[in-house]
């Protein structure tokens, strides 16, 4: 499996407060594609699955000309689900009532229930290939786990099931902070890892002597705090460029930051693709 050094975070796509949804949100998309990234890092709740609803009619017929990453394992609450019903007029809201804007952010920020069960995953992985429109996903992560859950033996077994099964080509887990990853790295059949730029700088000892092994990185919250500061993200840019077997995520719903972000990435380093895991 290969990508492209940048790949494009869909976390905001079909999202009630991004405003980036239906055409635009699928003309991002293309653009990107078009632009020269080629993978795409979504997850199941990402816009309540807009998101991978978007990413699916956006590249219906470039298959084969992308690297699709999704994750599952963090559900919503009961309120979560019967709120997202009204998501349509909501979005309409929100733009009319700033106070409505900050308290679904302010819920937004609250941490999800996880379920890293063998039937809640068989049942995302399925909901996400038909929300895609493909059979297979490329890279499936385990939606943020804490260290006691992977030591608790998340299903693993199920996963590589998935992946024999033809279900999956890889599987891997994206972690919030460094335990979490260390306890990733020992597990055999990981291919990749997805973690804030900050954590891997501060085991790069253990990914550099992962990538030897054919695990790959992808980095992200890279521009956290340098919305207005160019010459910080390059900075930020080049130093998660540095990782071997490395792709950065840029979240943006701008196409006009994701140039940006292309243009400095074809000045740090090349070739403009590089691999994500070895092959299975």
């Amino acid at each position: 499996m290969s990508a492209s050094i940048l790949g494009l975070g869909c976390s905001r796509l079909g999202s009630t407060l991004s405003g980036c949804g239906g055409a635009a949100a699928e003309a991002l998309l293309r653009h990107a594609l078009d632009a020269g990234v080629t993978l795409f890092d979504t997850a199941n709740i990402y816009g309540q699955g807009e998101s991978e609803r978007l990413i699916g009619r956006a590249l219906a017929g470039r298959r084969d000309e992308v690297t699709i990453v999704t994750k599952a394992g963090q559900r919503f609450t009961a309120t979560q689900r019967v709120v997202a019903l009204a998501k349509s007029p909501l979005r309409q809201l929100v733009h009319r009532l700033p106070g409505l804007r900050g308290a679904i952010a302010s819920r937004r920020a609250a941490p999800l229930p996880r379920d890293y069960s063998s039937a809640h995953l068989q049942g995302a992985v399925e909901a996400s290939l038909r929300r895609l429109r493909i059979e297979r996903i490329d890279l499936f992560l385990l939606h943020s786990p804490s260290a006691e859950a992977i030591r608790q033996g998340a299903p693993f077994e199920l996963l590589d099931r998935l992946v024999q099964a033809g279900k999956l080509r890889a599987w891997g887990i994206s972690c919030d902070d460094g335990a979490a990853a260390r306890e990733a790295l020992r597990l055999p059949s990981v291919a990749a890892l997805q973690l804030p730029l900050d954590v891997a700088q501060a085991m790069r000892p253990a990914l550099t002597q992962a990538a030897g092994q054919g695990i790959g990185l992808m980095l992200r919250e890279i521009f956290a705090g340098q919305a207005g500061d160019a010459a910080a993200r390059a900075a930020a840019l080049r130093a998660a460029l540095q990782f071997e077997r490395s792709v950065a995520l840029v979240g943006t719903t701008s196409a006009r930051h994701l140039d940006e972000a292309v243009e400095a990435a074809r000045s740090i380093t090349s070739p403009p693709s590089r691999p994500l895991e070895t092959s299975a």
